[in-house]
């Protein structure tokens, strides 16, 4: 090893350490193999026109816990998010969300004593769903409703 204590190294020397660093990186490296393409699923049977889609959004809708139904009545309590306090307006809401309908008519059940109520839904190509909606901030005049069951009418 060569010291120099100023000024430059050395060429013989510079040379000689660049040649000691290659050497150093140019160690062999196993060849890592590409991974396998993954294997495609054998085709199935063609899914069942007859057979309804699974809903786009998570139950219970528009709130998912008590926290979330909590905020929704504050807002609700505030002014903001009217449709919230119509179980219609929430079931139609929920199945533009859900289903992609764009026009739908709804038939709303009298609300039962546990504050839940059934609504019919006629969807396109006369298509239906009955969705149960609860109210689980308050329960009664200016509670918030959310749909917790989405099953075919």
């Amino acid at each position: 090893m060569v010291i120099v204590r100023a000024g430059r190294l050395p060429l013989t020397a510079l040379a000689a350490a660049l040649a000691a660093a290659l050497a150093a990186g140019c160690t062999a490296t196993p060849a890592v193999p590409a991974p396998a393409a993954p294997a495609s699923p054998a085709p199935g049977p063609a899914p069942d026109a007859a057979t309804p889609a699974a809903p786009a959004v998570d139950l219970p809708w528009p709130a998912r816990s008590a926290a979330e139904a909590a905020g929704l009545q504050a807002a609700a309590d505030g002014g903001a998010q009217p449709w919230l306090l119509d179980p219609a307006e929430v079931a139609l809401s929920y199945v533009t969300a859900a289903r992609g309908w764009t026009a739908a008519d709804t038939s709303v059940g009298d609300p039962a004593g546990d504050g839940t109520v059934a609504v019919t839904v006629a969807g396109p190509g006369g298509e239906g769903r009955l969705l149960t909606l609860g109210q689980p901030a308050r329960t009664g005049q200016g509670g918030i409703w959310v749909v917790t069951a989405d099953d075919p009418a």
